[in-house]
This record gives C-alpha cells, structure tokens and sequence, in this order.
C-alpha cells in the first residue's frame, strides 16, 4: 500500500512539475535569422514614447557598470522599426528588458516602473549565468 501512495505521489508531482513548465516554453525568443540565443538582453524601445523610458536608460546605464561583460552585446529592438513577430513570440509593451538564455525569457520587465524595480530582477538574471 505504502509503495502505490508513492507512486501516486510522484506521478501527480511529475504531472504539476511538467504542466507548471508549459508557461516556460511558451516564452521562446525567436530571431529572424532563427539564432540560437545563449545569454543576451534585449531592451524594446518606442522612440514615440521615450519619456517614459527615463528609468529603463538609467537602469542600464547602472547596469552596464556593474556587468559590464554581459551587457557588451546589449541589444535594441526598435518596435517602430522591426517586426515584432521576429523578435519573440509575443514582444512585450514598449518599454521593456527581457533577458535570455538559451532561447528562454528568465525575466522581463515592462511599462512604467522605477529604475531600481528594473535593476533588481535584471540583475538577479545576470547573476545566475555565472552559477
């Protein structure tokens, strides 16, 4: 009896654990070229609504300081200019940071929040590619 209740368990566990991903997955980054993204972070900006970017320039303006070598290869998307479809599978509002590994977004922030409320989860981010 004890071993049927264990199996039940970790078949139900596995089933949420599996199901609790389908979010992850959903989030692909996909690049016109099709390129495999292993880290990089994007910046979405607006040139129409650049007042409300402020805070996203300041943020990465700090954040270049304290990771340089991650954000060497910053990139900027231009949602006037690039099709959104060739960037992700659902390009977040303007503005936005998302940051991706191995084609996966780990975090994104977007609309209008404070610069230390972009720091602190891109950070966090860029932090775990070096564990």
């Amino acid at each position: 009896m004890k071993h049927i209740l264990a199996l039940a368990i970790l078949i139900i566990s596995t089933m949420l654990f599996l199901t609790s991903c389908d979010y992850i997955s959903s989030n692909k980054v996909v690049l016109a070229e099709d390129q495999f993204i292993e880290k990089q972070v994007i910046f979405f900006t607006d040139e129409r609504n650049v007042s409300k970017e402020i805070p996203y320039y300041d943020a990465i303006i700090e954040l270049k300081k304290q990771y340089p070598d991650s954000l060497k290869r910053l990139k900027v998307v231009s949602l006037n200019n690039e099709a959104p479809n060739k960037i992700a599978d659902s390009p977040p509002t303007s503005p936005a940071i998302v940051v991706v590994e191995n084609n996966q977004i780990i975090c994104k922030v977007e609309g209008d929040i404070t610069k230390e409320d972009i720091i602190i989860p891109v950070s966090s981010a860029i932090e775990s590619w070096d564990q």
